[in-house]
C-alpha cells in the first residue's frame, strides 16, 4: 500500500514538473538559404537594380544569381509575361517598357524569382494541455521577400518586388474533449 502511495506522488510529480515545462513543446523553422539574414538586406540589394543601366553581372554580385544563389527560379517569358501582365489584358498601352521588349524578343528574354524568407514557429503554453491536445497556441514570426528581374541581353529591363518585412501571427485551437476531439471525425454512423 505505501509503494503505491509513493508511485502515485511520484506520477504527480513528474505531471506537475511536466505541466510548467514549455521548452518540451514543439517548434519548427523555414528559411530559405541565401545571401540576406533579413528583410531590409534584400530589399536594399534589389533597391540598388536600376531597369536598363543594371548588368547582369552587377545582380549577379548583388546576391541575385541562380547558378551560385539557392532557391532561384529560371523563368522563360511566357513565365515572365505571366508573372506580371494581368489576364486578360484590358489596355496593352500600360505594358511596361521591359515587359514589351520581353514580349517582342521572346526566347532572348529571361527571368530571375527569388523568393528569400525565414519563418520560425513556436509552441507557447502549457505543455500538458498541449500535448493532450486540449489547448494549443502556435506563435508564427519571420520576414518574406519576393523579387523578380526580368534581363534581355544581359542588361536588367524590368524589376518588381513584394514581401512581408515583419510576420506575426498566433494561432490559438481548443479542443474541450482534448484527444477524444478528432475521435468524433473519424467515427462513421452505422445504418
Amino acid at each position: 500500500m505505501r509503494a503505491s502511495i509513493s508511485k502515485i506522488l511520484l506520477h504527480i510529480t513528474i505531471v506537475l514538473q511536466l505541466c510548467g515545462c514549455a521548452t518540451m513543446l514543439p517548434s519548427a523553422k523555414q528559411a530559405v538559404i541565401t545571401p540576406w539574414s533579413d528583410f531590409e538586406g534584400a530589399k536594399s540589394s534589389y533597391d540598388r537594380i536600376i531597369p536598363f543601366v543594371t548588368s547582369m553581372q552587377t545582380v549577379r554580385e548583388l546576391g541575385f544569381d541562380p547558378y551560385k544563389t539557392a532557391n532561384m527560379k529560371v523563368l522563360n517569358q511566357a513565365q515572365v509575361v505571366n508573372a506580371v501582365l494581368p489576364s486578360p489584358l484590358q489596355n496593352p498601352t500600360t505594358i511596361p517598357q521591359g515587359i514589351s521588349d520581353c514580349m517582342r524578343v521572346q526566347d532572348g528574354c529571361v527571368g530571375y524569382l527569388m523568393e528569400p524568407s525565414k519563418i520560425d514557429q513556436k509552441r507557447e503554453g502549457n505543455f500538458l494541455l498541449d500535448f493532450l491536445n486540449f489547448k494549443r497556441n502556435t506563435v508564427t514570426t519571420g520576414w518574406k521577400f519576393s523579387a523578380l528581374i526580368v534581363v534581355i541581353d544581359d542588361t536588367v529591363v524590368y524589376k518588381q518586388w513584394d514581401g512581408q518585412p515583419k510576420i506575426e501571427t498566433t494561432d490559438d485551437r481548443t479542443n474541450p474533449l482534448g484527444p477524444l476531439q478528432s475521435m468524433g471525425e473519424t467515427v462513421k454512423v452505422l445504418p
